[in-house]
């Protein structure tokens, strides 16, 4: 049997469905052990990304075939809690990076993505806290389309690299940990009805062997299907499973952890509401299994999970994007806890060759095991950036991060403010 091999063009999906996929790049960069998570934020936010790389003028170098975007900045920044801890130890930081994205078409119907974004945070004071970094999305992806299928191949990797990112730190605890996620989608376009499923394991290593929780991978597995009731309107069924596994379950040194299965079923809905505005709300139900129930503190739960997103330009000037939502995540000490969170950030274009973005955030969470605690997290910012030159780029910065919880520990509450100043050059 032989297949047909078609042009991905005619089988493309429409902008109504890419631009809403786009909405789930909103999540907070906390990693989390669950297979309807990586379907959302991983091979979705993938076709948005191949939507930025296909416009006009996006690469600037060629090589033979293949196309790039090379860049270098170098960035400066001051906090006044470099360890975010109740003992506020302020520092400078200087960041060199590069960032490269290259596109080679394989074939007429196959082609080959990288993309490398990479770091490093010189702490002048605090040379503990000094590393490399690697930027989210980082990675190589391949697209093979047969027939009604486009088939993605993709191994990703992020090295964090600021600890007010992940709110279940305490402490002042250097958490970093390289994620790497290695997997496979497949996404099957029949015309009114789209099946989108796929498999990645995902590994997570910690940096600091003193005090991170051990090192673990996860299997996840998931299923969506859409139906699409307008050209417009969309509606589906998803579904999710995700087991977790560690180096070491058990009393650690991140308290207790259990390896787990996790697995969810629900709901999604998507519509363009006009040429300028877009939405989407997922939601349902799951449920966290640990595989030693009888140690302290860590037992079933199951919860009702909700994402609603929306995109919106109200003028050519000014736009916006909200995302707020609940879910069961894995802790940095490996323990699951329950989460809510919402993140607004708006865009004012309003004077000439500036750009402006002003985000602001809030999370809660709860852990849901032994040594439990309760936190909130808040957080806002400012970013100013203009065009220097035609390659040459700068911005500057503001963010203000604080986190309150219910253990009145000495180093479980903290404030942080950033001021920094980027200088991008476009090769």
């Amino acid at each position: 049997m032989r297949f047909k091999i078609k042009h991905p063009a005619p089988r493309s999906l429409p902008p109504f469905w890419l631009a809403i996929l786009g909405l789930l790049l909103l999540l907070p960069p906390l990693a989390a052990q669950e297979a309807l998570r990586i379907s959302l934020a991983g091979d979705l936010a993938a076709e948005t990304q191949k939507q930025a790389r296909n416009a006009v003028g996006y690469y600037n170098l060629l090589w033979g075939p293949v196309a790039l975007r090379c860049s270098g900045a170098l960035g400066t920044e001051f906090t006044d809690n470099a360890r975010n801890s109740s003992k506020a130890e302020g520092d400078m930081i200087i960041r060199p990076s590069a960032n490269l994205q290259l596109n080679w078409p394989v074939t007429e119907w196959n082609t080959l993505n990288l993309s490398l974004g990479a770091g490093y945070s010189l702490y002048v004071q605090h040379g503990d806290q000094s590393q490399f970094y690697l930027n989210p999305g980082s990675g190589l992806s391949f697209d093979i389309f047969i027939q009604d299928w486009k088939i993605n191949l993709h191994d990703r990797a992020t090295l964090t690299q600021n600890s007010y990112e992940n709110p279940t730190t305490s402490g002042g605890q250097n958490n970093t940990f390289l994620q790497n996620d290695l997997g496979v989608t497949g996404l099957w376009d029949l015309g009114k009805v789209l099946v989108n499923l796929g498999y990645d394991h995902v590994d997570y290593v910690g940096v600091d062997r003193q005090r991170s929780q051990p090192d673990s991978a996860s299997e996840n597995f998931f299923l969506n299907l859409g139906f699409r009731l307008r050209p417009e309107i969309m509606l589906g069924l998803e579904g999710g499973l995700g087991l977790v596994r560690y180096s070491q379950s058990g009393p650690t040194n991140a308290l207790f952890v259990s390896d787990a299965m996790q697995w969810s079923a629900g709901a999604f809905s998507s519509v363009q509401i006009s040429e300028h505005l877009s939405a989407r709300l997922d939601g349902g139900y799951m449920v966290y299994i640990p595989e030693n129930s009888q140690m302290a503190g860590i037992s079933e739960m199951d919860s009702l999970y909700f994402q609603f997103s929306v995109s919106h330009e109200i003028t050519r000037h000014i736009s916006y994007s909200l995302s707020a939502g609940h879910s069961v995540d894995f802790a940095y000490n490996g323990q699951a806890y329950d989460r809510l969170f919402v993140r607004l950030n708006p865009n004012w274009n309003v004077l000439r060759k500036f750009s402006i973005s002003t985000p602001v955030w809030w999370e809660q969470g709860t852990q849901v095991a032994a040594h439990a605690f309760k936190y909130d997290q808040y957080g806002a910012g400012l970013t100013v950036g203009r065009a220097l030159t035609q390659k040459l780029s700068t911005s500057v910065y503001y963010q203000f991060v604080m986190r309150a919880t219910d253990q009145k520990l000495s180093y479980n509450d903290y404030t942080a403010n950033i001021v920094g100043l980027n200088l991008n050059y476009q090769f």
